[in-house]
């Protein structure tokens, strides 16, 4: 059986709050073990960029045998089932939807979580949803990258809730926003500040 974790921070500790016993879950989890950090939501031009050496060091700091930073287009996708622990950066939520609909990586991804270990970090965690139109739809008009129109906000589907990450750092009027979104969709997001993981069993058996 594999496991996914919803994070806000992840194990991004120059962008993020990462707790100590966030580290010591990580070291728990990934002592010995391969990671590929998926980092296409974190290009150059981005302020996450950063992040990509950051969350390969701290794995690498814990334990794991081997940390790899990857883009991962339609070329490459298998290349996740040589991985025990895939990690997925935040940043743009965009080209993780681009990576859902336009390859095969759902695909990959359940064949790999029938024995692997999914952590999302923010908008990686975020794509795992059905469906991601609520992020932009909250936060349209806050930054550039929400207020483009995209043909598709499908995710992959993987998790029955919508998350709000970073949540300690929203302003009063995103927070007002974010509860009028709820009640005027009647909806529920789930508000995850840094630190916080919500861990599911993949396949959900109950």
């Amino acid at each position: 059986m594999g496991k996914i974790l919803v994070t806000s921070g992840g194990f991004n500790s120059i962008n993020n709050y990462v707790s100590d016993e966030n580290v010591e879950l990580f070291k728990e989890l990934s002592t010995g073990k391969k990671v590929i950090i998926i980092a296409n939501a974190a290009p150059e031009t981005s302020g996450n960029y950063i992040a990509r050496e950051n969350v390969k060091e701290n794995f690498l700091k814990v334990g794991a045998i081997q940390a790899d930073i990857v883009d991962i287009d339609a070329s490459n996708t298998g290349i996740i089932l040589d991985y025990d622990i895939i990690y997925v950066l935040g940043g743009d939520l965009k080209y993780l939807i681009e990576l859902n609909t336009k390859t095969d990586f759902k695909e990959k991804l359940m064949e790999f979580l029938k024995k692997g270990i999914y952590i999302g970090e923010s908008a990686g965690s975020m794509i795992l949803a059905d469906d991601v139109k609520y992020a932009y739809d909250i936060k349209k008009g806050t930054k550039p990258k929400y207020d483009v129109v995209l043909d598709t906000y499908a995710g992959l589907g993987l998790i029955d809730i919508y998350i709000y990450p970073h949540y300690q750092k929203a302003s009063e009027d995103m927070q007002v926003r974010t509860s009028k979104y709820e009640s005027d969709n009647n909806v529920k997001i789930t508000r995850l500040n840094d630190g916080d993981i919500i861990t599911y069993n993949y396949p959900n058996e109950e």
